[in-house]
């Protein structure tokens, strides 16, 4: 018997040979929904993230490059970020799932039943791509 054990919040898949992991979404203190993951491409052949949506809403997506090149991962969130995602309002509360859904030039859409997770513990500061967000306000 294969025994699989999920030890994170996010969600995993794959479409060919691009491979998503730790899926999921934060809700910040203002009202965002903010895409953490990693996507890597095992294929020789360059393909490339041309969209995604969260909870059905066009996100806002910035990188350097939206390439996947063999084993070059694109990460949203973390010190090795080198992408952000984001809608300016999520109207789910956290411990909901909404669909998340990647686009891609050559490998067929994704979309994944994803977890809103709260902004607080080690997601209460996000080292996001060119920018960094504290998901709690302040009471100065």
């Amino acid at each position: 018997t294969r025994l699989i054990k999920q030890v994170t919040d996010g969600v995993e898949a794959q479409s060919d040979e691009v491979r998503l992991r730790n899926v999921k979404v934060i809700k910040t203190a203002n009202g965002q929904g903010v895409l953490i993951g990693t996507l890597v491409n095992w294929s020789d052949q360059v393909d490339a993230i041309t969209s995604i949506t969260i909870n059905n809403q066009p996100a806002i997506f910035t990188t350097k490059s939206a390439d996947l090149i063999k084993n070059k991962p694109i990460t949203f969130i973390g010190q090795i970020a080198n992408a952000d995602a984001y809608i300016p309002a999520l109207d789910k509360s956290p411990g909901y799932r909404i669909p998340v859904t990647f686009t891609f030039a050559k490998a067929a859409p994704l979309t994944l039943d994803t977890l809103i997770v709260n902004a607080d513990g080690i997601y209460e500061t996000l080292e996001r791509y060119n920018q960094t967000t504290t998901a709690v306000e302040s009471n100065s």
